[in-house]
């Protein structure tokens, strides 16, 4: 037997152990894969979430306020076989790291959405990486946030509809305020309100 048949036969090995065939692992934007490769070789996933304190009597902090921070997901990705196929999984790649789109982690139990390409790295020495290429792709979730009924329909912020954001706290005219309004030249004491400028 060859040297590259037994390597081509320890990398169908080594890919069918973590990866069963039929398993959805990758990155997917609209239901399809958009990272081309053999297998995913490993996923690990982070959330944190960050606790704000403040310093109380005699040194001690108290908590107030806990904020979930964006969650951070790396996949391996890992292609062997052929120059073709290492090929592929870099170029899948580089064309989708520069773009602010976002993708989908998937694993069998968990569907990531919403998380963008942050980082991507590999590494070939003289005794690995050679037939079996492995890329780390690390990926940060977007939030997106905001209403976009705000705008009730219209495609420009100005043509929006005014939308009450709250409560607004009045407060009475200073007497130069005042003033400034009685001198003005269209003043009129008998004037209702709704008719003022």
């Amino acid at each position: 037997m060859a040297d590259d048949d037994i390597l081509t036969l320890l990398t169908q090995d080594l890919i069918g152990e973590i990866a069963p065939p039929g398993a959805q692992w990758g990155v997917f934007s609209g239901g399809g894969a958009v990272i081309t490769a053999d297998t995913v070789l490993s996923l690990g996933y982070k959330q944190e979430w960050s606790i704000s304190d403040y310093p109380v009597e005699r040194g001690s902090f108290e908590s107030y306020d806990k904020v979930a921070l964006p969650f951070d997901a790396r996949v391996r990705f890992a292609a062997g076989g052929s120059a073709t196929n290492r090929e592929a999984l870099l170029s899948s790649i580089a064309a989708i790291a520069g773009t602010t789109q976002v993708f989908d982690v998937v694993t069998p139990e968990f569907v990531y959405t919403s998380a963008t390409i942050s980082h991507y790295d590999y590494q070939r020495t003289s005794h690995q990486g050679l037939g079996l290429l492995q890329v780390d792709v690390w990926l940060l979730q977007v939030i997106q946030q905001g209403n976009d009924d705000a705008l009730g329909g219209a495609s420009q912020p100005d043509g929006a509809p005014t939308v009450n954001g709250g409560s607004v706290q009045t407060t009475d005219p200073s007497a130069a305020q005042i003033g400034a309004v009685q001198a003005a030249p269209d003043f009129n004491v008998n004037q209702s309100p709704s008719a003022l400028p």
